[in-house]
């Protein structure tokens, strides 16, 4: 029986790194054990903000892959804000405000003039290339990822164009309530624009996707419709059965992933810094990912920790896996902010398949901390419980514990691995299929 064939627009797709090129990468990589061909329509000049070259190698040669051109502003946003193009590019350090008047009024542009994002440049040529490669190949199904939006503003195009096409809406984040925009000088208008659409594309779309059972809930409010919940989740070949051997005798704590001023883990800090010189000297905190000015002047300023802090930049996939399996002990922050409960952040679940404990702080009834108690993958706690997390560090050190078993040795079959959630996508896509 022939493949059922679906086209998928993404921006970002490899050499792009980050979290979020990994989940489709991993859903294409999967999706043809499941009688489905995916089809990838990306753009031909992005402005990426990470790199990872080792992300290629999950891109099947027979994967098809079209791209489109996009006018890009990047290279504008850095002339007003006096930052590069990876930094305006990046949310963890394009939407601070620190600086003199012309770095604000570059922001203040950015968030009221580039609705829904800066990426609207892509729009119109993705959207016809996209009608191109549905007619070559008789395509049924589309499917549109976001963040960046704007590749939901070229599904709703191509929906009004084909209303026979059926269009799978998937949201990694939310769009309008979207954790960074509460920082943003976003003027009222620019925010009703921005809903406006949103609300099109959830009223157009014949399916919509969301990464958790919070952020369904508030879709909901802001356009009624069913949700279909499908987080992120792990490559169980990103994870080889070995143990790693530290370097050194210290008690090792891991944060893989950027991190917003929202998310600097204010009670981790306050806890290391209130801890005994002695237990200090027992300590090895590594960072590994992008970082802007307050994340840095808080452990250096207001912690006076900045001895105890290894920042290792941004690194491949692969080697991020190396060290988390690597660690004592993952740290994991949900940004403090409105609708927090929802974020399931990619980073949960490589933690997951790393299988070493996880230290969360964040919200106690959020979506993030659920799994980790059903689970039993590590301890959660608020962002105010700085002696309870300490008691907790302190308990840890001197365990110095090693691999957490999941419920299920096989991780192919872990109901987070990437191949378990490809198979419940392809149900989706052909619910007559499997």
């Amino acid at each position: 029986m022939a493949r059922k064939k679906v086209l998928i627009i993404t921006y970002y797709w490899p050499p792009s790194g980050g979290a979020g090129v990994q989940r489709w990468v991993k859903f294409c990589k999967y999706l043809p054990d499941f009688g489905i061909e995916p089809i990838v329509l990306t753009v031909e000049n992005p402005t990426y903000p990470l790199l990872d070259e080792t992300l290629t190698k999950d891109v099947s040669p027979e994967l098809e892959v079209y791209r489109s051109k996009s006018i890009e502003p990047y290279s504008v946003f850095g002339k007003l804000t006096g930052k590069s193009k990876k930094e305006v590019s990046t949310p963890s350090t394009a939407f601070s405000t620190e600086g003199g008047l012309i770095q604000k009024a570059g922001v203040w542009i950015r968030a009221n003039f580039f609705i829904p994002d800066a990426r609207i440049g892509w729009i119109k040529n993705a959207s016809s290339k996209a009608k191109q490669i549905i007619e070559n190949y008789d395509i049924e199904t589309v499917i549109t990822t976001g963040p960046p939006n704007s590749t939901h503003i070229s599904g709703t195009k191509i929906k009004e164009w084909n209303p026979d096409l059926k269009w799978i809406m998937d949201m990694r984040d939310p769009w309008s309530k979207i954790f960074y925009n509460e920082t943003l000088p976003r003027t009222a208008l620019a925010q009703n624009i921005d809903e406006h659409l949103e609300q099109k594309a959830l009223s157009k779309a014949d399916e919509v996707i969301v990464v958790s059972r919070h952020m369904a809930k508030l879709q909901d409010k802001i356009y009624r419709r069913d949700y279909q919940v499908l987080p992120n989740g792990f490559d169980h070949e990103d994870f080889p059965k070995v143990q790693y051997k530290h370097s050194n005798s210290k008690f090792t704590i891991k944060y893989v992933g950027s991190m917003t001023e929202p998310a600097i883990p204010h009670a981790f800090f306050r806890a290391i810094s209130s801890l005994g010189d002695s237990e200090k000297a027992k300590l090895d905190l590594q960072f590994f990912g992008s970082y802007n000015y307050q994340v840095h002047h808080t452990i250096e300023e207001e912690y006076k920790i900045k001895y105890l802090v290894n920042f290792n930049g941004y690194i491949p996939h692969k080697e991020a896996k190396i060290e988390m399996q690597n660690a004592d002990l993952l740290l994991l922050v949900i940004p403090k902010s409105k609708h927090n409960k929802l974020i399931l952040t990619g980073k949960l679940f490589d933690y997951i398949g790393a299988q070493k404990p996880i230290l969360y702080i964040g919200p106690k009834d959020g979506d993030a901390a659920k799994i980790i108690k059903d689970y039993g993958l590590g301890e959660c706690f608020d962002y105010s419980e700085v002696d309870t997390l300490k008691i907790y560090l302190r308990k840890m050190m001197a365990k110095k514990t090693g691999t957490i078993q999941t419920d299920n040795e096989n991780l192919r079959d872990h109901p987070y691995s990437r191949y378990s959630l490809t198979r419940q996508l392809s149900r989706i896509i052909n619910p007559e299929g499997e």
